[in-house]
């Protein structure tokens, strides 16, 4: 595993898989690979719009802080050099609570955009389903639309309208912006249109899509309450769903109708939530606490470690000798790399991200939902999916993963009962929560280290053995003594 992938699998890996999960829930439910790119989009739009809302807060207060030190850095950038420059100029951030790395907060929207961008290229780029499907004037969504033909000579129409889209809805954000700010974000969206031109149409729909969503939200920013209005479109949306929902069902897609009808009912929920809030004053001693990073870092380190690294190696470590390949050689460990680093870049890479941004509230509300994950993942892996057969050497069930009504309706109930009093716990002894996660984080590390013992003495034993087997087939090999120089005859004899 090159250092590449390995960034690879932290960075894009788990992008991919949530890329992943939301198209195929989409595809089953809706069965039209067009309709799934757009509930794709939707979906991801909706979750990391906090993200980017924080994002462009912390941008937003940057450009503030650079402005009210402007003048001041370029006096003293006039009236100084050399080192008497760089110690003044030190002197001044100190006072004024700033450090240089600061500016890089103004490019936070665009550090978090390049990952998802990747993800989305790496997933849709290589969907098998959108080949030869059609979508409206779209012929084909696994290749490109080429849907201008002018004087023999084909267009691809969705990147220019991409772009088009994406330069509006730079320019509603930009207004009053430095020209630093505007050529940046500008030169994105060039870039993206000769990136992506000749890609498939699928790709350009959902970033598409995604640039139409930036449109929105930004006209939204520019109301006087842009909260409010959102909520009010989203209900608005919402409504449209379930009005819609009848003529799915006219095309023979009942699922498409619930699907729409679901969606319906929880785009009213943000405006429902905003009305209760309103309604309801909440006292002061239900406030959520400070928030505890040493609660949410052994949180991540817990799942990292426990998802993976021990349960794979509970597999690999029962039978390591089924997951070596002879002809090319190949030792499982990498196995627990991989599945390492993909835990990794899921809990302490993406949720360590949506974390750092989130406000102190947000914060201490991960910290629960992370507590809340560990015990439900302990409890899933002790007393459920014990009995599903062979596991293969790709770490794969042979006969597949199939869980019946009965045991989905069990493992529901017992995780909302185990999520109530986890909630319970962490409500009323967090610090306790804290220890007990840093106590379990470090019994993992200790049974995985076990773990790795156990299999690399193991994978040590086969290679000493296919080693031993080689030299003895050699020493017992028939040996032909031919002349360099006369004439050899050598006689095959053909059964």
């Amino acid at each position: 595993m090159t250092f590449i992938a390995i960034l690879e699998t932290l960075f894009i890996g788990p992008l991919k898989l949530i890329f992943e999960v939301i198209f195929q829930a989409a595809y089953e439910m809706l069965d039209k690979p067009g309709i799934s790119i757009i509930a794709l989009s939707l979906v991801m739009n909706i979750l990391v719009l906090p993200l980017y809302k924080r994002a462009d807060a912390m941008q937003e207060k940057s450009r503030d802080i650079e402005a009210k030190l402007h003048d001041g850095v370029a006096h003293i950038k006039k009236n100084f050099s050399g080192d008497e420059r760089m110690m003044i100029l030190q002197a001044y951030y100190r006072q004024n609570n700033y450090k240089p790395t600061d500016v890089l907060h103004g490019s936070v929207s665009l550090l978090l955009e390049i990952p998802f961008f990747m993800a989305a290229y790496q997933f849709l780029s290589h969907l098998h389903v959108l080949s030869g499907e059609p979508f409206g004037p779209i012929k084909n969504l696994g290749a490109p639309d080429g849907l201008l033909v002018i004087g023999g000579i084909t267009i691809n129409l969705l990147p220019v309208l991409m772009t088009l889209i994406n330069v509006v809805a730079s320019a509603i954000y930009l207004k009053g912006f430095p020209l630093k700010t505007k050529l940046q974000l500008y030169g994105m969206a060039a870039f993206f249109l000769w990136f992506l031109y000749d890609s498939p149409a699928g790709l350009v729909f959902y970033w598409t899509l995604n640039n139409l969503f930036s449109l929105g939200k930004n006209i939204f920013y520019k109301f006087k309450n842009p909260k409010k209005a959102l909520n009010i479109f989203l209900s608005a949306v919402g409504i449209g769903f379930v009005a819609l929902s009848p003529f799915s069902a006219a095309i023979n897609l009942a699922k498409m109708k619930v699907a729409f009808i679901v969606i319906g009912v929880l785009l009213q929920l943000p405006i429902i939530i905003a009305l209760l809030k309103k309604k309801i004053k909440i006292k002061a001693q239900n406030e959520l606490p400070a928030p505890n990073k040493k609660l949410f870092v052994s949180g991540a380190l817990f799942l990292t470690l426990f998802i993976g690294l021990l349960i794979p190696g509970n597999f690999i470590a029962d039978s390591p000798q089924e997951y070596v390949d002879l002809t090319l050689f190949f030792h499982p460990l990498w196995y627990l790399v991989s599945s390492l680093c993909f835990a990794a870049g899921m809990f302490l890479v993406w949720m360590g991200v949506f974390y750092w941004l989130a406000s102190d509230k947000g914060k201490v509300i991960f910290e629960r939902i992370i507590w809340v994950m560990c015990g439900s993942a302990v409890v899933n892996y002790m007393f459920f999916g014990t009995k599903l057969g062979i596991i293969t050497s790709a770490l794969t069930y042979e006969e597949g993963v199939r869980f019946a009504v009965s045991e989905q309706i069990l493992n529901a109930a017992i995780i909302v009962a185990i999520t109530a009093v986890l909630y319970f716990i962490i409500v009323k002894w967090s610090n306790i929560a804290k220890n007990v996660l840093l106590t379990a984080t470090i019994a993992l590390a200790v049974m995985s280290v076990i773990n790795v013992i156990t299999i690399n003495k193991s994978i040590n034993e086969i290679k000493g053995q296919i080693v031993a087997a080689g030299e003895s087939t050699e020493d017992d090999a028939p040996q032909f003594m031919l002349s360099k120089d006369g004439n050899n005859v050598v006689v095959i004899r053909i059964a």
